[in-house]
């Protein structure tokens, strides 16, 4: 099928028809609608124009042959009247008539066009001052946007019908500086935050004919996705601006780059899931365990003030806050600066900690050992393979004692766990204490009631052996081996002396600060090192 069926038109039509066919049939085969239909009739076009102004070029070419081969015969004449040498009178010179287009191409500018192009229809010259009008955009750099924006609403520049004839230099600087003009004031609009205002204005540009020629449809939608990208905005924003457009990302209809879609979609997933979970934490009638852990974490409290809310906790309210943290950690990282706390975990440090059977073991190797080793102290003789299973049962005791009393002192204390906290995080210093693990009041006491119980069995040396053990315990982080989980839950009575909770400088420290205690018994008995003496009454 050649150009001129497509077109509809004769073989002999001259380019002003075929512009004129070319925007008719435009209007019912879009772009957006049949872009093959649309490819066809566009490379129809342009081979219909290409063959038009060859004919108009030929056809001039041929005009111009003629007066020439008329105007041979009287060369000689013509010669004739060169060697006249006769004096020279001057012909009449008659002023050239005013160009009624220039004249009302001067002195225009943004706020006068209306009125000449009005005028310029009346005088006839409408082609002729829109050629001037043409000139003046790239004469007058600062009006350039203005007009042009004019003429693309009045009088159809940049779309296929436009009667200005216009080189692609120019076409393209038209439409990159209207395309920059109009992202300048839609990013002007979002910085106000004024996002009414801004869809209107992206509405009324998209609307503009010229835009909706293909090539530069996809530029205005791929300067307005890299707008969205580099500025801040709403959900329902993004929402509609994907309707103005028409982009869908479940019928696979985005613009590129595909990259930059992926990355606004999750951005506004990313909004959607803060405004809800703002929403939950905002709505003090809500007290399921996910609007708890919310309101925990979004809203600014003091310590006393998580502490009133963290008392109601149970079990689902911790699981809703480890899912929330880890959610917001893993998935949202970008949120966390919006927060109030940058540590998700905070709330850690209110959780209630049990005291496991580790602790009684512990309990009882402690006293196990300052029990023996007194023994051993002042009954040597009794020392034996009997007296160790007696001293070793014996401990079972204080152990047991020691257990009961620091699960009770761990519920005492968490009535004071705010001034537990305010004092922790100001005696102990942050690289010992990172996540406020260790507690003055929770941990401090008991460690010093143990402190004192190896005092009394042991004396200064014993004493001095504990805190050494607890002090490399806390400042070396290194342990000699790995307990497997299921060595843990299959003797659960024994994993608490596990290598794997040691490090190499407490077992070495523990050995040798034995082998003094010994020394120290054996060499200086009357020494109080190793025991104290207690007034007799």
């Amino acid at each position: 099928m050649d150009c001129w069926t497509v077109l509809q038109l004769p073989e002999d039509a001259d380019e002003r028809t075929i512009k004129r066919s070319y925007a008719r049939l435009l209007k019912s085969c879009r772009p957006d609608e049949d872009a093959a239909g649309f490819q066809r009739l566009r490379e129809a076009y342009e081979e219909a124009l290409s063959e038009a102004r060859w004919r108009m070029d030929n056809a001039e070419a041929v005009a111009v042959e003629a007066p020439l081969a008329e105007a041979a015969p009287d060369n000689l004449r013509d010669l004739a009247e060169l060697m006249d040498v006769r004096p020279l009178s001057p012909a009449p010179f008659d002023a050239p008539a005013p160009d009624p287009a220039e004249a009302l191409i001067c002195g225009l500018n943004a706020h006068n066009l209306d009125e000449r192009w009005a005028q310029a229809r009346q005088q006839g010259c409408a082609d002729a001052f829109q050629a001037g009008l043409l000139r003046h955009c790239f004469n007058a750099p600062g009006e350039r946007s203005a007009i042009a924006q004019w003429a693309a609403q009045h009088l159809e520049w940049l779309t296929p019908w436009q009667q200005v004839a216009m080189t692609p230099w120019q076409y393209e600087a038209l439409t990159g500086e209207l395309l920059q003009d109009y992202r300048r004031t839609l990013q002007e609009l979002l910085e106000q935050q004024a996002e009414r205002e801004f869809i209107s204005q992206l509405t009324q540009y998209n609307s503009q004919a010229w835009l909706q020629v293909f090539d530069l449809q996809q530029q205005w939608q791929r300067i307005v996705l890299q707008l969205l990208h580099d500025t801040q905005w709403s959900v329902p924003l993004f929402e509609r601006v994907c309707q103005t457009f028409g982009w869908d990302d479940q019928k696979g209809v985005y613009p590129e780059p595909a990259w930059m879609w992926r990355q606004l979609v999750s951005r506004c997933e990313q909004e959607s899931f803060f405004t809800h979970l703002q929403e939950k934490a905002q709505d003090t009638r809500r007290n399921s365990a996910d609007a708890l852990a919310a309101r925990l974490l979004l809203t600014p409290m003091s310590t006393t003030q998580q502490k009133r809310i963290i008392d109601t906790f149970g079990e689902n309210e911790w699981n809703a806050c480890q899912h929330l943290a880890e959610t917001l950690t893993w998935r949202y990282p970008q949120l966390i600066e919006r927060l109030p706390q940058p540590d998700l975990f905070f709330w850690r440090k209110f959780v209630p900690r049990p005291i496991y059977t580790q602790v009684f073991i512990r309990l009882w190797a402690v006293f196990a050992l300052g029990i023996g080793l007194s023994i051993a102290h002042s009954r040597p003789d009794k020392l034996g393979l009997m007296s160790v299973s007696i001293f070793m049962f014996m401990a079972l005791v204080p152990a047991g004692i020691g257990f009961r009393v620091t699960q009770f002192w761990a519920g005492m204390s968490s009535t004071y766990r705010v001034l537990d906290l305010w004092l922790s995080q100001r005696l102990i210093p942050k690289r010992l204490n990172p996540n406020d693990y260790w507690l003055v009041i929770r941990h401090g006491v008991p460690q010093a009631i143990m402190l004192v119980a190896c005092a009394l069995m042991l004396g200064v040396l014993g004493a001095f052996t504990y805190a050494g053990m607890v002090l490399i315990n806390l400042l070396h982080k290194k342990r000699i081996g790995h307990m497997s989980q299921r060595f843990s839950e299959g003797y659960p009575w024994l994993n608490g002396l596990h290598w794997a909770f040691w490090s190499p400088w407490q077992a070495v420290f523990l050995v040798v600060m034995v082998a003094v205690i010994i020394a120290a018994q054996h060499y200086l008995p009357a020494f109080p090192w190793t025991h104290i003496d207690l007034p007799k009454r």
